[in-house]
């Protein structure tokens, strides 16, 4: 039951998602902001996004998870009502912005985590890799649905997109809630007579990684978690995992934030920003169902190779037909590699910090991404879209070059680790 709260609860949010991912630019737009203001308030947004990951973390690690995200969901909210009513005053729409920015930070890294750690309880015989690429297709099927919905939203007005969104977030509370019931059971079931639960042997446990005769009672205080946090996460900064995901993301940043442009340079219209949707999520589909094969020793390698092929091409050729299958394939590459990496990544970790590393990662990635993008957008500005949608495809080089694809030394310390486990 309570993989199934989780499962759900991660449906909701990405059609929520779905809803204006690829139509909030032009909703910006129709409301009279110039690209220059939309490019401030998306650096808005990341800003916020940046400084909220790590006291999400804390309360999502250290706290309650099902609270946290409920705060989440309620940041994204209200972010989205100011959105609706007053999205053509600057200010606000920044407000708006830090407001999503916290309740994305939330998400990032812990919704995943909230599922793949009941799944994993659920039924232990599945393999990481596994876990994470179901959640990857249930994502892209969420996203493409909540994306039909927003076309039909925006066919009656641009900026019923944050109604609709809106909608599906306040339903996401729902499982959210059965997650705590559900937990609240458990706990009650598992009190002794010395009216010790389940839920304070663990805790007292995960103070120190042990349960040493009188520690049990010892709590610790908001600042010792934060210590332990921040410790954590120098020890997290050192593992090559969360390079490997930062350098990637951001050698794909610039295609995927050009690539609307590009494919509406031939067609306008909603239902072509939907179709531009739908290819990514059906490669994302495709993605995470080649994580699940045993492909080729070097794939990843072959992978990034091919992102940057089929980069090149999207940027260079003037045929919406070629653009249209170049960037099918390159969302293909790179949802294959991202998975890669993020198993990796979660293979690497204990569960006790899983969200706080991907919110370390996250936290890394949006400081680049805030200093990046105005980069990106600079040069489509001053040179062409071609070029801004080629600013971080040299990182896909490095990355290639250095080999950071493969992990074989990787993969047997973690067997190494699994078996003394």
């Amino acid at each position: 039951m309570m993989v199934r709260f989780a499962c759900l609860y991660n449906a909701l949010i990405y059609l929520g998602a779905g809803c204006f991912s690829v139509y909030y630019m032009v909703a910006y737009h129709d409301v009279g902001l110039s690209v220059l203001l939309i490019s401030i308030v998306n650096v808005v947004f990341d800003v916020s996004e940046s400084a909220s990951e790590l006291p999400t973390s804390v309360l999502f690690d250290r706290w309650s998870r099902e609270r946290t995200l409920i705060i989440g969901v309620l940041c994204r909210v209200a972010g989205f009502i100011l959105m609706l009513f007053w999205s053509a005053n600057f200010a606000v729409l920044c407000l708006a912005n830090v407001l999503a920015g916290i309740g994305a930070a939330v998400e990032s890294g812990a919704a995943s985590s909230l599922y793949i750690e009941y799944a994993r309880k659920h039924d232990p015989s599945l393999g990481m890799k596994t876990l994470v690429s179901r959640l990857s297709a249930m994502i892209g099927v969420c996203t493409i649905c909540g994306g039909a919905v927003g076309a039909v939203l925006f066919l009656l007005d641009s900026q019923l997109i944050w109604l609709g969104a809106m909608v599906f977030y306040v339903l996401a509370i729902i499982p959210l809630l059965g997650l705590m019931r559900a937990g609240s059971r458990t706990k009650a079931a598992a009190t002794d007579g010395s009216g010790t639960t389940e839920r304070q042997a663990e805790a007292s446990v995960e103070s120190d990684g042990s349960a040493e005769p009188g520690e049990s009672g010892t709590s610790l205080t908001v600042l010792d978690h934060v210590r332990q946090t921040v410790a954590a996460a120098a020890v997290l900064l050192r593992k090559p995992e969360i390079w490997n995901m930062v350098v990637f993301n951001l050698g794909t940043l610039s295609v995927l934030t050009f690539w609307q442009l590009l494919l509406m340079g031939h067609q306008t219209g909603v239902w072509w920003q939907f179709a531009g949707l739908v290819f990514t999520n059906i490669a994302q589909i495709v993605g995470s169902r080649l994580g699940m094969l045993r492909l080729h020793p070097r794939s990843g390698d072959i992978a990034i190779l091919v992102l940057i092929v089929s980069a090149v091409v999207l940027a260079a050729t003037p045929m919406p037909a070629v653009r249209i299958l170049a960037f099918f394939v390159f969302s293909c590459a790179q949802m294959y590699v991202a998975n890669t990496i993020s198993s990796s990544l979660h293979e690497s970790i204990d569960d006790s910090i899983r969200a706080t590393a991907f919110s370390v990662g996250s936290l890394v990635l949006m400081a680049f991404t805030a200093v990046v993008t105005p980069l990106c957008g600079y040069i489509a500005d001053t040179f062409s879209i071609s070029w801004g949608t080629l600013t971080t495809i040299p990182l896909l080089v490095a990355l290639l070059i250095a080999g950071l694809a493969r992990k074989p030394e990787s993969d047997k310390r973690v067997k190494v680790d699994i078996s003394l486990d």
